[in-house]
């Protein structure tokens, strides 16, 4: 005889559970089903309404309709109905702070691949201890110290290149990506200012070693030939697009000088390059992050609910540890599209309308995409969120918006045997969230109930919230 609980009861139950049982008890715990609930599994199936998902030793059991799966005896019934089961989000742009762990959490973030410049030792230590149980926070697949080059003439040494290894050659940059793989990363960020030789030895050598390769690009077509596995950023596109040499770098230094915002930089667009872009990337399986939320959301149709939920959010007195240039960049983010000249905001828009035009021939080609919070002029895991709602609004199905958060970045990192969907044989990572996001994809925001390898997390925000191993540099995001 079955046993059904509300999830609110099941949530502290579970979550005493975790913190009194000793480790070796997780593995006697009782199936988990959870009933009624519309399932959007990843995959790019349609919902499933009234589905059954069964949970047991951290994965999935059964997935189906109800009548079509075996609810087990004595398992706990999580009754779902109203509301909908998804996969746990993973943030295809991720970079992790030491401050981050609970806000990915209450957001269904269940998993950050980080690729931020973050010194290897910390981000291994940070992923051992999310592991371990010692740290309260998403999973971490890490990628550590950037590989760039030099810096270009006339820029100084980068603020973003501070923790970067920098290499002139190719074979340091081949011993650059065996030092990283000795320390246990689990994929490589490579940066623009290589040149193509030094990125194809390195990218040659992360596959080698069985590492994928994830970058910024100037250009595309020369990353797709040295295997990238994803292209970081937007701007990958403008620059890619532009056929004129001088014209690309004068843009280029423009935008590394300050004289010129990334997000008016896309005006300079040139999209009857699209198609071309768009058919090397299919081909060669290279997908794309545009991390287009942090620069672009004022210019949503939903600005003004986004900005309100933001500032609400950044003010909770339960976030006090967030740090404070959040919520300054925020409301100065904002408040810049809405004091823009008219003709200001109609250029940033025109590149805007370019971008969103990119987005709809890359995913109809068949095309991946990665949502991923970037955390400039935004808050991390929440950011996942609203590229979801941009997307949709560019014309991506809600459907495919979320497997842009799931599915899609798995592939990339080499991981979706086991993660990514919620299918049978996988590690149980899911979230319920209220309302159903094929009919409002902003309903993704109300989660409800997060699941870690079957195991209920806590998704409450604590003042005293702290990393026990804190990021041993300035805490800014890398532009």
């Amino acid at each position: 005889m079955v046993n059904i609980v509300s999830i609110q009861r099941l949530t502290f139950v579970a979550l005493a559970f975790c913190f009194l049982a000793p480790a070796s008890l997780f593995a006697q715990a009782p199936p988990i089903a959870i009933v009624g609930g519309t399932l959007i599994d990843g995959t790019g199936r349609a919902g499933v309404t009234d589905s059954v998902v069964v949970v047991s030793g951290g994965r999935f059991q059964e997935v189906g309709k109800r009548g079509e799966v075996t609810i087990p005896q004595g398992a706990e019934v999580i009754d779902a109905k109203g509301k909908t089961i998804m996969p746990g989000l993973i943030d295809g742009h991720c970079h992790y702070r030491d401050w981050m762990g609970e806000i990915y959490l209450a957001y269904g973030v269940v998993t950050c691949p980080n690729i931020s410049n973050n010194p290897v030792d910390w981000i291994i230590a940070q992923r051992e201890g999310v592991r371990n149980g010692s740290i309260r926070g998403p999973r971490v697949w890490a990628s550590a110290n950037i590989i760039d080059g030099p810096p270009p003439g006339g820029t100084g040494v980068l603020r973003r290149q501070r923790t970067s290894i920098i290499v002139e050659t190719e074979d340091e940059a081949r011993k650059a990506v065996g030092t990283l793989a000795e320390k246990g990363v689990d994929g490589v960020k490579l940066f623009e200012r290589l040149t193509p030789q030094t990125a194809k030895a390195a990218a040659a050598e992360a596959h080698r070693l069985g590492r994928p390769v994830f970058g910024h690009s100037l250009d595309i077509f020369v990353s797709a030939d040295a295997g990238y596995q994803s292209v970081e950023h937007s701007w990958s596109v403008l620059y890619t697009s532009i056929q004129d040499p001088k014209k690309k770098a004068d843009l280029d230094m423009a935008r590394m000088k300050g004289k010129l915002d990334t997000a008016e930089a896309h005006v300079y667009m040139e999209p009857a390059m699209f198609d071309k872009i768009i058919k090397v990337m299919v081909e060669k399986n290279v997908h794309w992050s545009p991390t287009w939320a942090t620069w672009f959301r004022p210019l949503s149709p939903r600005a003004q609910e986004m900005k309100r939920r933001e500032i609400a959010l950044l003010k909770d007195p339960r976030l006090r540890y967030l740090p404070p240039y959040i919520l300054k960049d925020t409301e100065s983010f904002f408040a810049k599209y809405e004091n823009a000249a008219t003709e200001k905001r109609s250029q940033v828009l025109a590149g805007y309308k370019m971008l969103q035009d990119f987005v709809r021939r890359f995913a109809a080609a068949g095309g991946k995409i990665h949502s991923g919070s970037d955390p400039n002029h935004v808050l991390a895991g929440y950011g996942v969120h609203v590229e979801l709602e941009m997307l949709v609004e560019a014309g991506l199905t809600p459907v495919q918006a979320i497997q842009t958060a799931s599915i899609n970045v798995a592939q990339a990192w080499g991981k979706d045997k086991d993660y990514g969907s919620v299918e049978e044989g996988k590690i149980a990572d899911l979230l319920i969230v209220r309302g159903d996001p094929q009919q409002n994809i902003s309903d993704t925001q109300n989660v409800e109930m997060v699941f870690i390898e079957g195991k209920v997390m806590d998704i409450s925000y604590h003042p005293d919230y702290k990393n026990p191993i804190p990021r041993p540099i300035e805490d800014r995001p890398e532009q």
